[in-house]
């Protein structure tokens, strides 16, 4: 039955007003693409500035933010749902599109916005120590109860080669500046040349270059949360983070959970800029002391984060038999077939006769590898060998676990048995046959 559209409006209306202390409310039975299920996170998470440049296959995550800050007309389900919602609670956002003039332009906007930490938090994830590391040496470093020095949430998202032209920026987003958290990145890769004029895997630009935590999402049913925990996360360690999508998943729709969260506290921060010369003016003697702590204290202490919150950031490992001698790293794309084992015997069947008993991580997490992890499984079990699925010719995932294997203290093979390439979305491929036939 199609329900008048006034009828509808004000059953959600009912809705928000009965969830308004709660910050939550019911988007009602619908479809979301990937796109617009990274634009949901980032609304859960209480973003309040987002740039972009748009490009194919990720334009439709800040089309639809700018729909909702009320910059261009609404035109879909999402948005007007969500949009009536947010005008109604107060919900603050300001979203630049038109006015960034390339990649670079919109990456040294979201970094002027994400530095103004006008406000603090409590230590969620922090013990002291760990946050001594992070913030001991800022100007923040005086502060007694340790908090976490915050101001607006930010996101930033462009097409895998826009990550190119934004990379002087976002360089000095890491080199510089130890107090960035709270940017989140999302780049959609078109490693088929689709629509595209070159072909590129930016698992390499985010994890090999530019070194921070990256994601590759698997689903548009979990994009959400994962993307609203990682700004909880990694804006407490200090550090932007990226997150990833391929071609498929950015315009693929599916069902989701119905109850959208919104942080209003995160949203509706205080603002203000504090001074901060050592790190805000970019000269050598600044830089070269901060790059090397960022490698040698705040990566370990990003992969111990990691390992610690490893379910928390919407990765998980299952065990099938009782003395596994195999670790599959199920990755991205890789991943959402391999859900399919747990629904159907005889994929159960084909994973047994394949690999014997096994030990299965699925993961979003490309760098970096929670290094901790793989040692406590080798000791909790025979462990022989780890295969490694991911998508993209990058080997990220496989060339940190080559070289956490080298240098373990146990004779353990890594096995490369990615894909180089995406599928398009024409053609026929399937994930779970490609690992059970390898």
């Amino acid at each position: 039955m199609k329900m008048d559209g006034n009828l509808y409006y004000n059953q959600l209306h009912k809705k928000v007003n009965s969830m308004t202390n709660s910050n939550a409310f019911d988007l009602g039975r619908m479809r979301l693409s990937g796109n617009q299920a990274v634009a949901r996170g980032a609304l859960e998470a209480g973003v309040r500035v987002t740039t972009a440049y748009p490009g194919a296959p990720i334009s439709d995550v800040q089309g639809s933010f700018e729909q909702l800050a009320g910059n261009i007309p609404k035109n879909n389900a999402f948005t007007n749902r969500v949009g009536d919602v947010l005008d109604q609670i107060g919900y603050q956002l300001a979203a630049h599109w038109g006015t960034t003039t390339n990649e670079d332009n919109a990456m040294a906007l979201a970094l002027g916005a994400v530095i103004c930490k006008g406000d603090f938090k409590k230590r969620e994830f922090l013990s002291e120590e760990e946050w001594d590391l992070v913030y001991g040496d800022t100007v923040f470093s005086d502060d007694e109860e340790k908090r976490i020095p915050v101001g607006s949430r930010v996101m930033c998202s462009f097409k895998h080669l826009g990550g190119n032209t934004a990379a002087d920026a976002l360089r000095v987003a890491v080199n510089v500046v130890p107090y960035t958290g709270g940017l989140g990145l999302a780049s959609g890769d078109d490693r088929q040349g689709t629509s595209s004029q070159t072909m590129q895997d930016n698992k390499v630009l985010y994890g090999f270059h530019f070194r921070i935590p990256t994601l590759e999402l698997h689903s548009p049913r979990t994009a959400n949360t994962t993307i609203k925990n990682c700004y909880r996360l990694f804006e407490e360690l200090g550090v932007p983070f990226a997150v990833i999508m391929n071609y498929d998943l950015s315009y693929r729709e599916v069902s989701v959970s119905p109850v959208m969260e919104l942080d209003m506290t995160a949203n509706q921060r205080q603002k203000g800029f504090t001074r901060d010369p050592k790190h805000l003016v970019t000269i050598g003697p600044h830089i070269r002391p901060r790059e090397r702590r960022y490698h040698t204290s705040l990566i370990p202490l990003f992969k111990t984060k990691i390992r610690e919150h490893f379910e928390f950031l919407g990765n998980k490992a299952t065990t099938y038999g009782t003395k596994p001698e195999t670790i599959l790293v199920v990755n991205g794309p890789f991943r959402e077939d391999f859900e399919l084992v747990n629904d159907d015997p005889a994929l159960k069947k084909r994973l047994k006769s394949k690999f014997g008993d096994v030990l299965v991580l699925e993961t979003d997490i490309v760098f970096p590898q929670p290094d901790a992890l793989y040692e406590d499984l080798a000791l909790k079990h025979p462990i022989k060998k780890i295969v490694v699925f991911e998508e993209g010719y990058g080997r990220v995932i496989y060339l940190q676990l080559l070289d956490l294997a080298n240098r373990m203290d146990k004779n353990v093979k890594v096995l490369d048995c990615s894909i180089p390439y995406e599928p398009r979305i024409y053609e026929r491929f399937s994930y779970i046959d490609h690992i059970l036939q390898v």
